[in-house]
């Protein structure tokens, strides 16, 4: 009996052998593995993002971009605007964002932590007169004049990752005081630039 299925087991092991060997390297390609070091390959790339959050008295808004390289490393620019919710006057105070880090990711969540960021005071706005940080008269050395070793403080911060297209990525994660809010990164060829 097993004789004469014999013949059919081995054409059936030839093609299953042939198959695997034409479509075995293409699987890769159109089955992205999840994988185990960390790289969520869904966020390699450049990607735009613009959120808000409350942080003591004022609304902190960015608007910048983030790109994500496979050695797990990430560098982000952009404009950092602090809006002050206080009554009178509008008071802005604008800062370029320049920083870099490690980040890992899996399917679900992505951690990254700041290692460098240089964050210089560009110009305040007070009501409808805008002043540029050199006319400000502030010490070079002045916590006002740059944030970057505040943002070096807040160590690694954790998102969830909500949803991932080619082209759009949600991430959600927690404010300072337990607020949650909501970033949406778009892909894009650009970088922004100061």
């Amino acid at each position: 009996m097993w004789l004469s299925a014999l013949p059919a087991v081995i054409v059936l092991v030839s093609v299953l052998e042939t198959t695997a060997t034409i479509s075995g390297p293409l699987l890769p390609y159109l089955f992205p593995p999840k994988s185990p070091d960390g790289v969520n390959p869904a966020l390699l790339g450049n990607w735009y993002q613009e959120f808000e959050f409350l942080d003591r008295g004022f609304i902190v808004h960015f608007q910048g971009t983030i790109q994500y390289f496979t050695n797990k490393t990430y560098r982000v620019t952009g404009d950092l605007k602090a809006t002050s919710t206080a009554p009178g006057i509008p008071f802005v105070i604008h800062y370029d964002y320049d920083g870099n880090g490690e980040w890992q990711a899996t399917d679900a969540e992505l951690v990254i932590k700041v290692i460098n960021a240089e964050v210089p005071l560009s110009s305040t706005i007070l009501g409808e007169k805008t002043i540029p940080a050199i006319d400000l008269g502030l010490p070079s050395d002045s916590p006002a004049m740059d944030l970057g070793p505040k943002f070096k403080l807040a160590q690694s911060q954790r998102y969830d990752i909500r949803s991932t297209s080619k082209d759009k990525i949600v991430l959600e994660t927690n404010g300072l005081y337990e607020d949650t809010f909501m970033i949406n990164m778009t892909r894009t060829k650009r970088t922004y630039l100061r």
